[in-house]
């Protein structure tokens, strides 16, 4: 009995523990799993890509530190996102965010 009441607190300290990596990712991370959909839907070059990658990073380190003082950064980067995209590019973004 002993045996099992332990393999069951194993199995959920495990299961816990798992949860609490993903939900942690690296700004790098996320920044590169957007930049790819996007990539995608939006035909970037390969510096447009870099330059999103780096302001999505970028974006992402500053939304962790912050908090809830998110409007400025927000406003900061959607003008370096409409700098990087061209017009046609910049509206199908509009639009592939407000889905």
């Amino acid at each position: 009995m002993k045996k099992l009441i332990t393999l069951v607190l194993i199995a959920f300290a495990f299961i816990f523990s798992v949860q609490d990596v993903n939900a942690q990712q690296r700004p790098e991370e996320v920044a590169k799993l957007k930049v790819a959909e996007l990539s995608q839907t939006l035909d970037l070059t390969g510096d447009q890509q870099r330059s999103l990658w780096r302001v999505m990073v970028k974006k992402e380190s500053a939304l962790a530190k912050a908090g809830e003082s998110t409007q400025e950064i927000e406003s900061t980067f959607d003008k370096e996102i409409k700098e990087i995209l061209t017009p046609e590019q910049y509206q199908k973004y509009l639009t592939t965010i407000e889905k």
